[in-house]
């Protein structure tokens, strides 16, 4: 489709071209009127063979379809945005996690857990520990995370 599309433009081009050349060669008077109307009549019949070739139920420009496509691409990238945004507090949360723990001496790698509020934020609500009940770093993870104790997994269920 686009090659034809092509072909014709450029013949059109072409034809244009050699009237414009025409034009400006012929001397004033009634051969350049004649030649004028005929170069007219001439580029009208390229313009009107080439829209005639062209196959319109072809074309898929339809607004319906390339707005569906919006929505659903516009879609698709707001759940990769969530999915990246659920994983980027997940890991910032352990992370803080981890420096709360070495500032006690300790070594974790906590798995924190996310729920969506009603305005589509994720939020830590839970976290699971791999080291034994530290009561400070749950008092931490409490106060400044909002995780409260019956949320938090440890190795053992002392304390």
């Amino acid at each position: 489709m686009m090659d034809a599309f092509r072909i014709w433009l450029i013949g059109l081009m072409a034809v244009s071209l050699i009237l414009t050349v025409l034009s400006t060669l012929l001397p004033e008077g009634s051969i350049k009127k004649i030649a004028g109307v005929t170069g007219g009549l001439v580029l009208l019949l390229t313009i009107l063979r080439g829209v005639s070739r062209l196959d319109l139920a072809g074309l898929r420009l339809s607004y319906d379809d390339c707005a569906q496509e919006i929505d659903r691409q516009m879609e698709s990238y707001r759940l990769q945005s969530s999915r990246d945004m659920e994983s980027l507090i997940q890991a910032r949360c352990g992370a803080y996690i981890s420096e709360q723990a070495q500032t006690l001496g300790l070594s974790c790698s906590p798995r924190v857990e996310t729920e969506w509020t009603e305005e589509n934020i994720p939020v830590p609500v839970a976290v699971t520990m791999d080291i034994p009940y530290h009561a400070k770093l749950s008092e931490l993870i409490s106060e400044n995370l909002g995780i409260d104790a019956e949320n938090q997994k440890w190795v053992t269920s002392e304390g």
